[in-house]
């Protein structure tokens, strides 16, 4: 439902259910950029379309307000794990513990985990706990509750099942799960402001390139005019098009002087705030001289700066 409070009225439903389910197309990485729904993209994988639609049909979403960030669901997952294998060597540390077994067995989170371990081992343990006491504070200002912390672990502390949080906490399964994905996605725009929290802020993921995207990405090096790259990768250009754009969006590349001039970046703006959220089609007309590709490229870095801008 906060998801559908974000629908531009040109979008459809369907755009919204692909956002939630994740599924891998550069029109749904676009939307979830544009929307203001990264935190949002593949937080809900296994959702059916019948079920998305008998929730629309029930519910009213005029009341909902989202969760933004510039990051996707899968990066907040990421931060939220490591967090917590984190916590657990911290607290095995601290009571001269060295056998036990790692909550998490992803071998990229392990490896953020021990960077973040090997930072505070020497004498930031006690600012790390400070942290993570303001963080679930924070948590519980924003929602009035707080559940993860029942996913904790630590010497002589297992973390609670979802089953088991639900019988404690008497909530249906289905909703404390909801509640989770808030409580982590939160947690991931809590996390970006470093003067706060110092130490978690250091975590950072990178979301994941399509494969075909990152072979473009690795020839970056070799040139960044695009009909080269669609030379040395025998694609069409406005392939190489879409790979630049999911770079953008996804932060493999942030300077837009790469393929567009500040004029034409102040002339877009102007033309977009005059009647924004419009459709391709309206700017292309509006702007001329100017290809679909860099219209879509600009959209893309207006909403993310927008983001940064209102946070």
């Amino acid at each position: 439902m906060k998801t559908l409070s974000m629908k531009h009225e040109l979008k459809t439903n369907k755009s919204i259910y692909n956002i939630l389910i994740g599924k891998k197309s550069h029109q749904t990485y676009f939307d979830a950029t544009i929307e203001h729904l990264k935190l949002y993209y593949g937080c809900l994988p296994n959702l059916k379309y019948h079920h998305f639609e008998s929730i629309i049909e029930n519910g009213s979403y005029s009341q909902y307000k989202p969760i933004k960030a510039n990051t996707f669901y899968e990066q907040a997952y990421q931060t939220i794990q490591t967090i917590l294998l984190v916590i657990q060597m911290v607290s095995h540390k601290k009571h001269d513990h060295s056998f036990y077994q790692p909550i998490i067995n992803d071998k990229s989170i392990q490896f953020k985990a021990k960077e973040l371990y090997t930072f505070i081992k020497n004498d930031k343990f006690d600012l790390f706990i400070n942290e993570i006491y303001e963080l679930l504070e924070e948590i519980e200002n924003e929602f009035n509750i707080v559940y993860v912390h029942y996913l904790l672990t630590g010497f002589g502390e297992t973390p609670y099942t979802i089953e088991q949080i639900s019988l404690l906490e008497h909530i249906p399964v289905l909703e404390l799960k909801s509640q989770l994905i808030q409580e982590f996605q939160y947690i991931q725009k809590c996390l970006e402001n470093s003067e706060k929290y110092p130490i978690l802020s250091k975590i950072k993921f990178e979301a994941s390139l399509n494969y075909q995207t990152l072979t473009t990405f690795q020839l970056l090096n070799q040139t960044t005019n695009i009909e080269r790259l669609a030379e040395l990768k025998n694609v069409k250009t406005h392939t190489i098009h879409d790979h630049i754009i999911e770079m953008y969006i996804k932060g493999y590349l942030i300077d837009k002087s790469l393929y567009i001039d500040d004029e034409t970046y102040v002339n877009f703006i102007e033309v977009f705030e005059e009647k924004p959220n419009q459709n391709l089609k309206y700017y292309y007309e509006k702007l001329e001289n100017l290809s679909y590709f860099e219209i879509k490229l600009m959209y893309v870095i207006y909403a993310m700066e927008e983001i940064y801008v209102k946070r």
